[in-house]
């Protein structure tokens, strides 16, 4: 809980520094587009009847939707942790995959980049903060006890998230890194042993740390960038 208290305030600061930073009028399109021309009340009550329409669907369909993937899985042969660890957030996050690669069609690669960027720091802060709560919420204690496959998985994310910083701190996003990711990634989901899992977590590291070294005057300004003084107009 103390740790989710930390990346809770760290989500806080990151919405008050976006919402504070200098932005770009969106291109709406569609849907978005019929929304943002509706008048002032009708556009922010009709957003937010989405968001609580999605809360109840979520809620009401969460345990159904996981209870028939693993019942499937178990069904074909394939390990539950399997799923559930990467079927059933494919499937969550498959908006945020449409929404960046529509971006990146349309000649706005960088803001296709900043969704997904937006969307792990959504889930590195805020999303890990809700384990531990629901987990309390549910009668357990004011820590998450974790397994040892956990640990790996969770390690192999972290790692992965590394390396995907140290290639984006130079703000350029090269092919042959982006082919890296995916080598790595379907690496680690056919390779499922223990020590399979920790080698690609090391060769994460390993590669972090040489894109680190080679960027390394980037870095202090990069950590000072989110802690200036916003420029005055």
């Amino acid at each position: 809980m103390l740790l989710g208290v930390v990346l809770l305030g760290l989500f806080v600061f990151y919405l008050w520094r976006v919402a504070k930073g200098d932005s770009e009028e969106p291109e709406l399109v569609g849907v978005p587009h019929a929304i943002g021309t509706l008048p002032t009340v009708a556009r922010r009550v009709t957003v937010i009847s989405i968001v609580v329409l999605a809360a109840v669907v979520i809620l009401l369909l969460a345990e159904q939707f996981a209870n028939s993937l693993i019942a499937g899985g178990r069904a074909a042969g394939i390990d539950d942790f399997l799923l559930v660890h990467w079927l059933a957030p494919l499937a969550s996050e498959a908006p945020e995959f449409v929404i960046a690669i529509i971006f990146a069609a349309r000649g706005k690669a960088a803001m296709g980049v900043g969704v997904l960027l937006a969307s792990k720091v959504n889930q590195w802060t805020a999303l890990v903060v809700t384990l531990p709560v629901a987990h309390l919420i549910g009668g357990g204690g004011w820590a998450l006890p974790l397994d040892g496959r956990q640990v790996e998985e969770f390690d192999l994310t972290a790692t992965q998230t590394l390396l995907g910083v140290a290639m984006l701190i130079g703000l350029r996003f090269s092919g042959r890194w982006a082919a890296a990711l995916v080598g790595l990634f379907a690496a680690s989901f056919v390779l499922t042993t223990t020590e399979a899992r920790w080698i690609i977590s090391g060769i994460y590291i390993v590669l972090a740390v040489a894109l680190l070294i080679g960027n390394s005057k980037l870095i202090p300004r990069t950590f000072a960038a989110p802690f200036r003084p916003f420029e005055r107009e």
